[in-house]
Order: C-alpha cells, then structure tokens, then sequence
C-alpha cells in the first residue's frame, strides 16, 4: 500500500500565515465605453484618461497609458482586465495589472501585480501580489483600494 505523506513545502510549519496591510489607492478615470458582441461574451474597451494615486506611492495615472478590456459573461459576471501606467511624484513610472471579477451584486475584486524599475523607490512592490476592492464614483469613474497581501 502507498503511504501518503504531505509534501515539504506544505507542511504546517513551512506555510506562512496570510494577512492584509493598506498599500495605495488609484482612482481611475475613463472614457466612455465602447462595447462589442464576441462569441465570448460583450467586450467592454474603455480608455484610461487620468486620475491619481495616493499611499504609499503618491502621483498620478499616465492618461492614455492604459485601459480596461473588460469582458461580460452570459451569468452576469464580468472578467476584468486592466492596465494602469502610473508615474509618481519624483518622476518614476510604474506599471500595474488587474484581473479580477466584478458580479451584479456590487462584488468588484481584483487581483494585482505591480511593476517598477528595480532602482526606484517603489522596487518593494517586486515580487508581491496585490489585491484590490473597486469603488464605483460615477459612470466613468472608478476608486481602487489596494492592499499588499502579507
């Protein structure tokens, strides 16, 4: 008979506990939406144009640097997808990638990645997840809180 035995990165003492901590906050302005029927579902493009960041990086979003490539499902779900290019207030850019889901229920959640140049100031954002709850503030207007996942 096989003896069955837990793995050694899965053990009790080699797993970390998870937590939250507070990391930053975007605001996201957008075009309007434009919309197209695809055999996945409607696929929502929307242009990022500006807004800011603010926390532990402070500055604003690159308008034009990116958008949300939405796609609504036939359940109601919507998969997002977004690119966000950010440059903070000594001039450093970073780049950030959502993808999460938003339900009709008000349920918008993301995860995130964060890029930076390995010699800035943000380089503590390597190698770390992020997660991120949406705040809708009007048709074409959007509030991020994000926090780093410990």
């Amino acid at each position: 008979m096989t003896e069955l035995s837990i793995p050694l990165d899965r053990e009790p003492r080699f797993v970390a506990p998870i937590d939250f901590e507070p990391a930053f906050e975007v605001r996201l302005d957008f075009e309007p939406v434009r919309s197209e029927q695809t055999p996945h579902g409607e696929r929502r493009m929307r242009k990022i144009i500006g807004g800011s960041i603010t926390g532990k990086i402070a500055g604003s979003v690159y308008p034009n640097g990116g958008g949300d490539y939405s796609l609504g499902r036939s359940d109601g779900v919507t998969d997002l997808h977004t690119h966000i290019v950010l440059r903070d207030d000594k001039g450093e850019w970073l780049y950030i990638r959502n993808i999460g889901y938003a339900r009709m229920d008000g349920y918008q959640r993301v995860t995130s990645w964060v890029d930076a140049d390995v010699r800035s100031d943000h380089n503590w954002v390597l190698g770390l997840f992020f997660v991120g709850v949406i705040e809708p503030l009007g048709e074409d207007s959007v509030l991020i809180r994000y926090a780093e996942v410990l």
